[in-house]
């Protein structure tokens, strides 16, 4: 991952220099990415209890858009979210993942029609975790003896990443995504109420892919010499 990380900053500097001209654009669409969190701790305290545990692959879908300037700042927003189901007979857990933010970055020039952008998306979101323990005989069973109950985490942080774009069409970009999601959780809440609970790593990396539509001021093909 480093030597990726590093080829593709080398790539952004470099045709940032050869390019010398500041380029307009902004697009918008819809993200797909790979969310891989580390649910071990909370896998314990739901295996105590009887419950099935979580994989933490996560699988997100968001979007988002931005615009601005080559070489310039290139300001925009970003919000995705996933969710991990774990069933066992009448027993179920479900943990939903969500996280938007504000996001800044610098885009260079790499190749004819491609960028490369550095970022960070600066926010914050929550895990909500929702437990089972069996199915209701009826609508006054399920009010009296309550069957789920579900606690939330909130955290702040922020996703920093490399984005490469790809100008497939005038009006389409395809987008690769390579960060690392790093969050601060406070405490697990239910109905507003602080509970002790089990710790949950808000890290890990980020893989993603992105359908875009916007355009550009011009393109970044190069100009013949006058």
């Amino acid at each position: 991952m480093r030597r990726i990380l590093a080829v593709m900053v080398a790539a952004a500097v470099l045709g940032g220099a050869a390019a010398g001209e500041e380029i307009g654009f902004g697009v918008g669409g819809v993200l797909v990415g790979v969310l891989p969190l580390d649910l071990s701790a909370l896998n314990v305290a739901l295996l105590a209890a009887g419950y099935p545990v979580l994989d933490g692959q996560f699988v997100v879908i968001g979007g988002g858009g931005v615009g601005g300037v080559t070489g310039g700042p290139v300001f925009g927003g970003l919000g995705f979210g996933g969710s991990a189901t774990a069933i066992d007979g009448e027993r179920r857990s479900d943990l939903d993942l969500g996280f938007g933010g504000f996001t800044v970055e610098v885009a260079r020039p790499a190749a004819e029609r491609t960028l490369v952008s550095v970022g960070a998306a600066l926010g914050g979101g929550s895990l909500d975790l929702t437990v089972r323990a069996r199915y209701p005989v009826d609508f006054t069973d399920a009010i009296v003896d309550p069957t789920s109950t579900m606690l939330s985490l909130g955290f702040v942080g922020g996703l920093g990443y490399l984005r490469l774009q790809i100008q497939a069409l005038d009006w389409l970009w395809i987008e690769g995504w390579l960060g690392y999601l790093l969050g601060f959780p406070g405490r697990w809440t239910e109905g507003g109420r602080e509970l002790a609970g089990p710790p949950v790593q808000v890290r890990a990396p980020f893989f993603g892919v992105k359908v875009s539509f916007g355009g550009m001021a011009e393109t970044l093909e190069e100009k013949p010499a006058p």
